[in-house]
């Protein structure tokens, strides 16, 4: 072998073992999915997984915060595990799973492979299956959809950074004044006051 050559092959095998690194991590971020950073108490990952996607597409982020950046995920699996009892928790996994299903047999995908586009389609069409239902409807009648829009907005109203930052919040009783209209710049009040 000359030298030429060799010099050739070293360099290419070098560049070769230095790029290597760049080119899997490349290969990687092309992958949407997203690992879960936080340990469910009742979920598995796959559920939770789940659980963010439909979190993530209910409220998404905007000029406020979304419900994932204020943990409303967290706060569907922590309702669940304590707060439903055995019953709701298995109407839950099951909304889960009927969620996986339906999606695969419309899309070709599970909810969670979906882009944002299809992902708001699919519940878009889940939404208008459920708007003749009342609110008032006993837990049995509910479909998985409306408990848990119930439960994300319940996380995201209730949660620190919303009640603090971008709500009026009143943690002690103040004055009521009634009818009162609002500044154009107000937030909108919350909390205990009569």
């Amino acid at each position: 072998m000359k030298r030429r050559e060799a010099i050739k092959k070293t360099a290419l095998a070098l560049g070769f073992a230095a790029t290597s690194p760049l080119l899997i991590h490349l290969l990687q971020s092309c992958d949407n999915k997203k690992p879960l950073t936080w340990k469910p108490r009742f979920l598995d990952e796959k559920q939770a997984l789940l659980v963010a996607a439909l979190v993530n597409q209910i409220l998404p982020k905007t000029d406020t915060p979304g419900a994932l950046d204020v943990g409303v995920d967290k706060f569907v699996d922590k309702m669940v595990a304590e707060v439903y009892h055995e019953k709701q928790q298995k109407q839950f996994v099951k909304g889960l799973e009927d969620i996986m299903k339906i999606s695969e047999s419309k899309n070709g995908k599970i909810f969670t492979d979906l882009d944002d586009k299809s992902q708001y389609d699919f519940l878009y069409d889940l939404e208008n299956e459920i708007h003749h239902l009342s609110p008032d409807s006993s837990p049995q009648e509910k479909p998985f959809f409306l408990m848990l829009k119930e439960l994300v907005l319940l996380g995201y109203f209730t949660s620190e950074e919303i009640m603090t930052k971008h709500l009026d919040y009143q943690p002690i009783p103040a004055q009521l004044i009634g009818c009162a209209p609002m500044n154009s710049n107000q937030k909108l009040r919350v909390g205990n006051y009569f």
